[in-house]
Protein backbone atom coordinates (compact mmCIF):
# COMPACT_ATOMS: atom_id res chain seq x y z
CA UNK A 1 0.00 0.00 0.00
CA UNK A 2 1.40 3.37 -1.05
CA UNK A 3 2.52 5.70 1.70
CA UNK A 4 0.62 8.94 2.10
CA UNK A 5 1.74 12.14 3.76
CA UNK A 6 -0.46 13.37 6.57
CA UNK A 7 -2.45 16.52 5.72
CA UNK A 8 -0.90 19.46 7.57
CA UNK A 9 -3.54 21.84 8.83
CA UNK A 10 -2.84 25.49 9.64
CA UNK A 11 -2.91 26.30 13.31
CA UNK A 12 -6.12 27.81 14.62
CA UNK A 13 -6.16 31.60 14.56
CA UNK A 14 -6.22 33.11 18.01
CA UNK A 15 -7.34 36.71 17.86
CA UNK A 16 -5.59 39.41 19.86
CA UNK A 17 -6.14 42.94 21.12
CA UNK A 18 -6.25 45.42 18.23
CA UNK A 19 -5.32 48.55 20.19
CA UNK A 20 -2.43 46.76 21.90
CA UNK A 21 -1.10 45.44 18.58
CA UNK A 22 -1.25 48.86 16.91
CA UNK A 23 0.44 50.52 19.88
CA UNK A 24 3.19 47.88 19.92
CA UNK A 25 3.76 48.39 16.20
CA UNK A 26 4.09 52.15 16.70
CA UNK A 27 0.89 52.87 14.79
CA UNK A 28 -1.55 55.72 15.28
CA UNK A 29 -5.17 56.57 14.65
CA UNK A 30 -6.42 56.39 11.07
CA UNK A 31 -8.67 58.63 9.00
CA UNK A 32 -11.29 55.91 8.72
CA UNK A 33 -14.80 57.15 9.46
CA UNK A 34 -18.15 55.39 9.61
CA UNK A 35 -21.19 57.25 8.31
CA UNK A 36 -24.90 56.41 7.90
CA UNK A 37 -25.45 55.37 4.24
CA UNK A 38 -28.17 57.95 3.67
CA UNK A 39 -25.72 60.74 4.54
CA UNK A 40 -23.38 59.86 1.69
CA UNK A 41 -24.07 61.62 -1.61
CA UNK A 42 -23.35 60.55 -5.18
CA UNK A 43 -22.69 62.42 -8.43
CA UNK A 44 -21.96 60.20 -11.48
CA UNK A 45 -19.59 62.89 -12.80
CA UNK A 46 -17.20 62.16 -9.92
CA UNK A 47 -16.72 58.55 -11.07
CA UNK A 48 -14.66 57.47 -14.06
CA UNK A 49 -16.78 54.42 -14.85
CA UNK A 50 -20.51 54.46 -15.68
CA UNK A 51 -22.60 52.71 -13.02
CA UNK A 52 -23.27 49.10 -14.04
CA UNK A 53 -26.66 47.87 -12.70
CA UNK A 54 -25.59 44.21 -13.02
CA UNK A 55 -22.51 44.82 -10.87
CA UNK A 56 -24.62 46.71 -8.31
CA UNK A 57 -26.97 43.69 -8.17
CA UNK A 58 -24.01 41.36 -7.69
CA UNK A 59 -22.57 43.48 -4.88
CA UNK A 60 -25.97 43.69 -3.16
CA UNK A 61 -26.31 39.90 -3.21
CA UNK A 62 -22.86 39.51 -1.62
CA UNK A 63 -23.58 42.14 1.04
CA UNK A 64 -26.93 40.57 1.96
CA UNK A 65 -25.22 37.24 2.62
CA UNK A 66 -21.87 38.35 4.04
CA UNK A 67 -22.53 41.85 5.35
CA UNK A 68 -20.53 44.89 4.23
CA UNK A 69 -16.77 44.24 4.29
CA UNK A 70 -15.34 46.98 6.50
CA UNK A 71 -11.89 46.33 4.99
CA UNK A 72 -13.20 47.97 1.81
CA UNK A 73 -13.95 51.59 2.79
CA UNK A 74 -15.40 54.02 0.26
CA UNK A 75 -13.22 56.82 -1.07
CA UNK A 76 -14.92 60.14 -0.43
CA UNK A 77 -14.40 63.88 -0.33
CA UNK A 78 -16.34 66.78 1.12
CA UNK A 79 -18.08 69.17 -1.25
CA UNK A 80 -19.69 72.45 -0.23
CA UNK A 81 -23.26 72.59 -1.59
CA UNK A 82 -25.47 75.58 -0.78
CA UNK A 83 -23.33 76.39 2.24
CA UNK A 84 -23.61 72.80 3.55
CA UNK A 85 -20.69 70.36 3.83
CA UNK A 86 -21.67 67.10 2.16
CA UNK A 87 -19.80 63.81 1.77
CA UNK A 88 -19.56 62.51 -1.81
CA UNK A 89 -18.35 59.05 -2.85
CA UNK A 90 -15.98 58.84 -5.82
CA UNK A 91 -14.24 55.46 -5.29
CA UNK A 92 -16.33 52.36 -4.66
CA UNK A 93 -19.57 53.50 -6.29
CA UNK A 94 -20.71 49.92 -6.99
CA UNK A 95 -20.14 48.89 -3.36
CA UNK A 96 -22.02 52.01 -2.22
CA UNK A 97 -25.01 51.40 -4.50
CA UNK A 98 -24.89 47.69 -3.72
CA UNK A 99 -25.17 48.53 -0.03
CA UNK A 100 -28.11 50.86 -0.68
CA UNK A 101 -29.86 48.15 -2.71
CA UNK A 102 -29.20 45.56 0.00
CA UNK A 103 -30.61 47.95 2.63
CA UNK A 104 -33.74 48.50 0.53
CA UNK A 105 -34.20 44.71 0.50
CA UNK A 106 -33.90 44.31 4.26
CA UNK A 107 -30.18 44.25 5.08
CA UNK A 108 -29.29 45.97 8.35
CA UNK A 109 -26.38 48.33 7.71
CA UNK A 110 -26.24 51.31 10.05
CA UNK A 111 -22.92 52.77 8.91
CA UNK A 112 -20.48 52.45 6.01
CA UNK A 113 -16.70 52.84 6.40
CA UNK A 114 -15.24 55.76 4.43
CA UNK A 115 -11.90 57.49 3.97
CA UNK A 116 -12.11 61.21 3.23
CA UNK A 117 -9.44 62.88 1.10
CA UNK A 118 -7.74 66.01 2.36
CA UNK A 119 -9.40 69.10 0.93
CA UNK A 120 -6.15 70.46 -0.53
CA UNK A 121 -5.76 67.36 -2.72
CA UNK A 122 -9.29 67.45 -4.14
CA UNK A 123 -9.66 68.66 -7.73
CA UNK A 124 -11.18 67.25 -10.89
CA UNK A 125 -7.88 65.97 -12.34
CA UNK A 126 -6.96 64.15 -9.11
CA UNK A 127 -10.42 62.57 -8.92
CA UNK A 128 -9.95 61.22 -12.46
CA UNK A 129 -6.46 59.89 -11.76
CA UNK A 130 -7.58 58.25 -8.52
CA UNK A 131 -10.70 56.83 -10.15
CA UNK A 132 -8.66 55.20 -12.89
CA UNK A 133 -5.92 53.78 -10.68
CA UNK A 134 -8.29 52.46 -8.01
CA UNK A 135 -10.19 50.67 -10.78
CA UNK A 136 -7.01 48.80 -11.68
CA UNK A 137 -8.45 45.50 -10.45
CA UNK A 138 -11.17 45.84 -13.09
CA UNK A 139 -9.48 47.88 -15.77
CA UNK A 140 -11.31 50.57 -17.66
CA UNK A 141 -12.09 49.73 -21.26
CA UNK A 142 -10.01 51.65 -23.83
CA UNK A 143 -13.10 53.71 -24.67
CA UNK A 144 -13.65 54.65 -21.02
CA UNK A 145 -9.94 55.47 -20.70
CA UNK A 146 -10.16 57.56 -23.90
CA UNK A 147 -12.98 59.66 -22.49
CA UNK A 148 -10.98 60.39 -19.34
CA UNK A 149 -7.76 61.16 -21.24
CA UNK A 150 -9.69 63.70 -23.32
CA UNK A 151 -11.13 65.22 -20.13
CA UNK A 152 -7.67 65.41 -18.54
CA UNK A 153 -6.31 67.13 -21.65
CA UNK A 154 -9.15 69.64 -21.52
CA UNK A 155 -8.18 70.31 -17.89
CA UNK A 156 -4.70 71.23 -19.12
CA UNK A 157 -2.88 68.06 -18.06
CA UNK A 158 0.20 67.43 -20.29
CA UNK A 159 0.47 64.02 -21.95
CA UNK A 160 3.72 63.37 -20.05
CA UNK A 161 1.92 63.83 -16.73
CA UNK A 162 -0.96 61.62 -17.81
CA UNK A 163 1.48 58.88 -18.85
CA UNK A 164 3.39 59.11 -15.58
CA UNK A 165 0.41 59.14 -13.23
CA UNK A 166 -1.45 56.35 -15.06
CA UNK A 167 1.67 54.33 -15.91
CA UNK A 168 0.78 54.22 -19.60
CA UNK A 169 2.74 55.02 -22.77
CA UNK A 170 2.41 57.73 -25.39
CA UNK A 171 1.28 55.03 -27.79
CA UNK A 172 -1.60 54.13 -25.48
CA UNK A 173 -2.70 57.76 -25.47
CA UNK A 174 -2.49 57.91 -29.27
CA UNK A 175 -4.50 54.70 -29.58
CA UNK A 176 -7.29 55.70 -27.22
CA UNK A 177 -7.55 59.17 -28.78
CA UNK A 178 -8.07 57.50 -32.17
CA UNK A 179 -11.04 55.80 -30.59
CA UNK A 180 -12.26 58.99 -28.88
CA UNK A 181 -12.39 60.85 -32.21
CA UNK A 182 -14.22 58.05 -34.05
CA UNK A 183 -17.91 58.42 -35.05
CA UNK A 184 -20.45 58.11 -32.25
CA UNK A 185 -22.03 55.09 -33.95
CA UNK A 186 -18.70 53.26 -33.62
CA UNK A 187 -18.60 54.13 -29.91
CA UNK A 188 -22.03 52.52 -29.57
CA UNK A 189 -20.76 49.28 -31.15
CA UNK A 190 -17.98 49.23 -28.56
CA UNK A 191 -20.25 50.08 -25.60
CA UNK A 192 -22.74 47.41 -26.68
CA UNK A 193 -19.81 44.94 -26.76
CA UNK A 194 -20.48 44.12 -30.41
CA UNK A 195 -16.92 45.18 -31.24
CA UNK A 196 -13.91 45.12 -28.94
CA UNK A 197 -12.04 48.36 -28.35
CA UNK A 198 -8.83 46.76 -29.63
CA UNK A 199 -10.40 45.70 -32.93
CA UNK A 200 -12.01 49.14 -33.33
CA UNK A 201 -8.66 50.89 -32.79
CA UNK A 202 -6.94 48.58 -35.31
CA UNK A 203 -9.62 49.34 -37.89
CA UNK A 204 -9.50 53.11 -37.31
CA UNK A 205 -5.72 53.10 -37.61
CA UNK A 206 -5.91 51.16 -40.88
CA UNK A 207 -8.93 52.77 -42.56
CA UNK A 208 -9.93 55.98 -40.73
CA UNK A 209 -13.03 56.50 -38.60
CA UNK A 210 -15.77 56.58 -41.25
CA UNK A 211 -14.48 53.61 -43.26
CA UNK A 212 -13.85 51.63 -40.06
CA UNK A 213 -17.44 52.27 -38.98
CA UNK A 214 -18.76 51.07 -42.33
CA UNK A 215 -16.66 47.89 -42.21
CA UNK A 216 -17.60 47.09 -38.62
CA UNK A 217 -21.31 47.78 -39.17
CA UNK A 218 -21.34 45.46 -42.18
CA UNK A 219 -19.58 42.76 -40.18
CA UNK A 220 -21.97 43.26 -37.24
CA UNK A 221 -24.98 42.80 -39.52
CA UNK A 222 -23.52 39.59 -40.91
CA UNK A 223 -22.66 38.03 -37.55
CA UNK A 224 -26.12 38.97 -36.24
CA UNK A 225 -27.70 37.25 -39.24
CA UNK A 226 -25.64 34.20 -38.32
CA UNK A 227 -26.96 34.21 -34.77
CA UNK A 228 -23.87 35.64 -33.11
CA UNK A 229 -23.43 38.86 -31.17
CA UNK A 230 -19.78 39.84 -31.45
CA UNK A 231 -17.56 40.81 -34.37
CA UNK A 232 -14.22 39.00 -34.37
CA UNK A 233 -11.21 39.56 -36.63
CA UNK A 234 -12.19 36.44 -38.54
CA UNK A 235 -15.78 37.64 -39.01
CA UNK A 236 -14.54 41.07 -40.11
CA UNK A 237 -12.17 39.54 -42.68
CA UNK A 238 -14.99 37.39 -44.01
CA UNK A 239 -17.29 40.40 -44.26
CA UNK A 240 -14.65 42.50 -46.03
CA UNK A 241 -14.10 39.71 -48.53
CA UNK A 242 -17.58 40.25 -49.96
CA UNK A 243 -17.16 42.11 -53.23
CA UNK A 244 -20.06 44.57 -53.07
CA UNK A 245 -22.00 45.74 -50.01
CA UNK A 246 -25.45 47.35 -50.16
CA UNK A 247 -23.84 50.74 -49.65
CA UNK A 248 -21.37 50.13 -52.47
CA UNK A 249 -24.15 48.90 -54.75
CA UNK A 250 -26.10 52.10 -54.16
CA UNK A 251 -23.02 54.21 -54.91
CA UNK A 252 -22.39 52.30 -58.14
CA UNK A 253 -26.02 52.71 -59.19
CA UNK A 254 -25.86 56.46 -58.53
CA UNK A 255 -22.62 56.72 -60.49
CA UNK A 256 -24.11 54.93 -63.48
CA UNK A 257 -27.19 57.14 -63.30
CA UNK A 258 -24.95 60.21 -63.39
CA UNK A 259 -23.34 58.86 -66.56
CA UNK A 260 -26.75 58.20 -68.11
CA UNK A 261 -27.98 61.74 -67.35
CA UNK A 262 -24.80 63.46 -68.49
CA UNK A 263 -25.55 65.85 -71.38
CA UNK A 264 -22.73 64.38 -73.48
CA UNK A 265 -23.69 60.74 -72.79
CA UNK A 266 -24.55 60.35 -76.48
CA UNK A 267 -20.93 61.08 -77.43
CA UNK A 268 -19.70 57.89 -75.78
CA UNK A 269 -18.94 54.78 -77.84
CA UNK A 270 -21.95 52.60 -78.80
CA UNK A 271 -20.63 49.73 -76.68
CA UNK A 272 -20.40 51.92 -73.57
CA UNK A 273 -23.88 53.35 -74.14
CA UNK A 274 -25.32 49.84 -74.57
CA UNK A 275 -23.52 48.65 -71.43
CA UNK A 276 -24.91 51.48 -69.28
CA UNK A 277 -28.45 50.87 -70.56
CA UNK A 278 -28.15 47.13 -69.98
CA UNK A 279 -26.98 47.65 -66.43
CA UNK A 280 -29.63 50.23 -65.49
CA UNK A 281 -32.74 49.00 -67.31
CA UNK A 282 -33.51 46.16 -64.82
CA UNK A 283 -33.35 48.73 -62.00
CA UNK A 284 -35.33 51.52 -63.65
CA UNK A 285 -37.79 51.62 -60.74
CA UNK A 286 -34.93 52.47 -58.36
CA UNK A 287 -33.63 55.41 -60.37
CA UNK A 288 -34.36 59.04 -59.62
CA UNK A 289 -36.32 61.13 -62.09
CA UNK A 290 -34.27 62.60 -64.91
CA UNK A 291 -33.20 66.07 -63.74
CA UNK A 292 -34.56 69.02 -65.62
CA UNK A 293 -32.18 70.80 -67.95
CA UNK A 294 -30.68 73.82 -66.32
CA UNK A 295 -31.12 76.56 -68.92
CA UNK A 296 -34.07 78.29 -67.27
CA UNK A 297 -32.62 79.42 -63.91
CA UNK A 298 -33.66 82.92 -62.95
CA UNK A 299 -31.02 85.52 -62.14
CA UNK A 300 -30.94 86.42 -58.45
CA UNK A 301 -30.58 90.03 -57.32
CA UNK A 302 -28.46 91.20 -54.36
CA UNK A 303 -29.68 93.57 -51.67
CA UNK A 304 -28.15 96.99 -50.99
CA UNK A 305 -25.23 95.35 -49.19
CA UNK A 306 -24.42 93.02 -52.07
CA UNK A 307 -25.79 89.96 -50.26
CA UNK A 308 -28.01 87.52 -52.14
CA UNK A 309 -30.75 86.92 -49.59
CA UNK A 310 -33.35 85.98 -52.22
CA UNK A 311 -31.67 82.84 -53.46
CA UNK A 312 -32.06 79.06 -53.52
CA UNK A 313 -31.45 77.26 -50.20
CA UNK A 314 -30.65 73.56 -49.80
CA UNK A 315 -31.27 72.18 -46.31
CA UNK A 316 -29.97 69.02 -44.65
CA UNK A 317 -32.69 66.73 -43.25
CA UNK A 318 -34.38 67.99 -40.11
CA UNK A 319 -32.68 66.75 -36.92
CA UNK A 320 -35.55 65.57 -34.68
CA UNK A 321 -33.87 66.32 -31.36
CA UNK A 322 -33.46 70.03 -32.14
CA UNK A 323 -36.19 70.29 -34.78
CA UNK A 324 -33.72 72.25 -36.92
CA UNK A 325 -31.81 71.79 -40.17
CA UNK A 326 -28.17 71.40 -39.02
CA UNK A 327 -26.64 72.49 -42.35
CA UNK A 328 -27.78 74.81 -45.16
CA UNK A 329 -26.32 75.78 -48.52
CA UNK A 330 -27.36 79.00 -50.28
CA UNK A 331 -26.99 79.10 -54.08
CA UNK A 332 -27.22 82.31 -56.10
CA UNK A 333 -27.34 82.57 -59.90
CA UNK A 334 -25.66 85.99 -60.22
CA UNK A 335 -25.43 86.01 -64.04
CA UNK A 336 -25.67 83.60 -66.97
CA UNK A 337 -23.16 80.86 -66.31
CA UNK A 338 -22.12 82.33 -62.95
CA UNK A 339 -23.05 80.70 -59.64
CA UNK A 340 -21.90 81.36 -56.09
CA UNK A 341 -22.60 79.64 -52.78
CA UNK A 342 -22.43 80.15 -49.03
CA UNK A 343 -22.83 77.70 -46.15
CA UNK A 344 -24.09 77.71 -42.57
CA UNK A 345 -24.19 75.06 -39.88
CA UNK A 346 -25.13 74.59 -36.23
CA UNK A 347 -24.02 71.21 -34.94
CA UNK A 348 -23.52 70.38 -31.29
CA UNK A 349 -21.69 73.32 -29.75
CA UNK A 350 -20.22 74.45 -33.09
CA UNK A 351 -21.73 76.94 -35.50
CA UNK A 352 -20.63 78.97 -38.51
CA UNK A 353 -22.11 80.94 -41.40
CA UNK A 354 -21.13 83.28 -44.20
CA UNK A 355 -23.20 85.62 -46.38
CA UNK A 356 -23.97 84.63 -49.95
CA UNK A 357 -21.97 87.38 -51.61
CA UNK A 358 -20.00 87.83 -54.83
CA UNK A 359 -16.31 88.16 -54.00
CA UNK A 360 -14.79 88.21 -57.48
CA UNK A 361 -14.92 86.35 -60.78
CA UNK A 362 -12.65 83.60 -59.46
CA UNK A 363 -15.28 82.57 -56.91
CA UNK A 364 -18.03 81.86 -59.45
CA UNK A 365 -18.92 78.51 -60.99
CA UNK A 366 -20.25 77.80 -64.48
CA UNK A 367 -23.08 75.52 -63.37
CA UNK A 368 -25.33 75.06 -60.39
CA UNK A 369 -23.94 71.54 -59.98
CA UNK A 370 -20.38 72.84 -59.76
CA UNK A 371 -21.39 75.33 -57.06
CA UNK A 372 -23.14 72.59 -55.08
CA UNK A 373 -20.08 70.32 -55.21
CA UNK A 374 -17.81 73.19 -54.15
CA UNK A 375 -20.12 73.87 -51.17
CA UNK A 376 -20.07 70.18 -50.22
CA UNK A 377 -16.28 70.12 -50.34
CA UNK A 378 -16.08 73.24 -48.17
CA UNK A 379 -18.51 71.85 -45.60
CA UNK A 380 -16.67 68.55 -45.32
CA UNK A 381 -13.53 70.42 -44.33
CA UNK A 382 -15.36 72.67 -41.86
CA UNK A 383 -17.18 69.79 -40.18
CA UNK A 384 -14.10 67.59 -39.80
CA UNK A 385 -13.30 69.12 -36.39
CA UNK A 386 -13.12 67.60 -32.91
CA UNK A 387 -16.27 69.40 -31.74
CA UNK A 388 -18.41 68.38 -34.74
CA UNK A 389 -16.96 65.10 -36.00
CA UNK A 390 -18.81 62.90 -33.49
CA UNK A 391 -21.99 64.95 -33.13
CA UNK A 392 -25.25 63.02 -33.32
CA UNK A 393 -26.35 65.08 -36.35
CA UNK A 394 -23.34 64.04 -38.43
CA UNK A 395 -24.51 60.67 -39.87
CA UNK A 396 -27.53 62.36 -41.47
CA UNK A 397 -25.41 65.30 -42.63
CA UNK A 398 -22.79 62.99 -44.18
CA UNK A 399 -25.48 61.06 -46.08
CA UNK A 400 -27.02 64.30 -47.37
CA UNK A 401 -23.65 65.70 -48.51
CA UNK A 402 -22.82 62.42 -50.27
CA UNK A 403 -26.14 62.58 -52.11
CA UNK A 404 -25.39 66.13 -53.29
CA UNK A 405 -21.84 65.18 -54.30
CA UNK A 406 -22.90 62.25 -56.49
CA UNK A 407 -25.89 63.97 -58.12
CA UNK A 408 -25.59 64.45 -61.89
CA UNK A 409 -24.96 67.91 -63.34
CA UNK A 410 -27.54 68.44 -66.14
CA UNK A 411 -25.90 71.73 -67.19
CA UNK A 412 -22.46 70.29 -67.88
CA UNK A 413 -21.65 70.51 -71.60
CA UNK A 414 -19.17 68.99 -73.97
CA UNK A 415 -17.49 72.40 -74.34
CA UNK A 416 -17.01 72.67 -70.56
CA UNK A 417 -15.48 69.21 -70.50
CA UNK A 418 -13.08 70.16 -73.29
CA UNK A 419 -12.09 73.34 -71.45
CA UNK A 420 -11.32 71.42 -68.28
CA UNK A 421 -9.29 68.87 -70.24
CA UNK A 422 -6.93 71.54 -71.61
Amino acid sequence: MAKTSPLVLDAMIVTGNTKAAVKAAGGGSSDLWTVPPDQIHYDPRDNVRPLDPDRVRHMANLIKVNGYDRKQPLGCFVRKVGGEDRIYVYAGQHRFHGALLAISEGAQIDRLPIVIDEAKSVNRANLIYAGITTNDGEKLTPLQLAEKVVELQELGEPNATICQRLNITDQTIRDVLLLAKAPAALHKLVRDKVVSSTLAIDEIRAHGGEKALERLQNAAAQVKAGGKAKVTKKALAKSAAHKVTDAHAKQLLQALQSVLHDPIFGKLSPGTIAGVHAALTPHADLLDAVPATGAKYRIHKPNEHGVYTDCETLKAPLFKRTNKHPVEIDLAHVDLGKWIYSTSYAIGTAAGSSPCKLRGADTTYQTRGQAVRAAVQSLRKKLDQWNTRNAKEMPGVHAWLEQLWTAPDPDWTEEMAAEVAK
